[in-house]
C-alpha cells in the first residue's frame, strides 16, 4: 500500500534525478545571438531616450541609408541563420545588442510593429504573430513563450527542441518583430 508518507519519500528521492535531466538538457544549450550595434547618441535622438544603450558604432542615419539600400542592415541578424536541433536541447537567446530584440515564432515571415521598418525591410504586412491591426495602428502582440522580448545586452532561456514551440520532425521560423529582417530557420530532428 503506498502511502502519503511512501509517495513524500519517493518525490524526494525523485528531486536529484529531475535536476539531473534538466541539467543535461540545458547543460548543451544552442546560443542564438541577437546583434545590432546601435549608436547610443544617434538612436537615442532619433527614437526616443533609451532606445539604445551600450557603445555600438553605427548611427541611425547610417542604419536608415543601410536598411533603404538592402531592405536590412547587415549587423542587425540572428546567428545562426539556421540550424538543427537535438529534441531536448534549449536555446538561449543572447542579445548583444544595445536595444530590444523579440524572439518570436512565426509561420511565415512578415513585417513587425513598427511600420517605418517594415516599410524600408520590404515588408509592409505584419507577421500575425508580431502585431495586430486596430484601427490602422499596429498593436505589438504580448510577450509569450513563442513571443519573448530579450532586453539589451542580457540573456534569456528560449524554447526548448522538442517542445510544443520547436516540435520534432519541423523547421520552425523565428524573427524579431521590432527588425523584421532579422530572421532564423531552426529544424528539431
Amino acid at each position: 500500500m503506498i502511502t502519503g508518507k511512501l509517495c513524500g519519500k519517493i518525490a524526494i528521492a525523485m528531486i536529484p534525478i529531475a535536476a539531473a535531466v534538466v541539467l543535461i538538457g540545458s547543460s548543451n544549450p544552442m546560443v542564438i545571438r541577437m546583434q545590432g550595434p546601435c549608436d547610443p547618441a544617434s538612436f537615442n535622438a532619433a527614437v526616443g531616450a533609451g532606445t539604445c544603450i551600450g557603445n555600438g558604432t553605427i548611427t541611425f542615419a547610417h542604419f536608415v541609408t543601410q536598411l533603404t539600400n538592402a531592405q536590412k542592415v547587415g549587423a542587425w541578424l540572428f546567428d545562426p541563420s539556421a540550424g538543427s536541433l537535438e529534441p531536448g536541447t534549449v536555446l538561449s537567446l543572447e542579445n548583444r545588442a544595445g536595444e530590444v530584440h523579440t524572439f518570436t515564432k512565426v509561420k511565415e515571415f512578415g513585417g513587425g510593429y513598427i511600420p517605418f521598418l517594415n516599410k524600408l525591410s520590404g515588408t509592409p504586412v505584419p507577421a500575425p504573430e508580431c502585431a495586430t491591426v486596430a484601427m490602422g495602428v499596429l498593436i505589438p502582440k504580448p510577450e509569450s513563450p513563442s513571443n519573448i522580448f530579450v532586453e539589451a545586452e542580457t540573456t534569456e532561456v528560449g524554447p526548448v527542441a522538442g517542445s510544443a514551440i520547436l516540435p520534432s520532425g519541423t523547421t520552425t521560423k523565428f524573427q524579431c518583430c521590432i527588425h523584421p529582417w532579422m530572421r532564423t530557420e531552426l529544424t528539431t530532428k
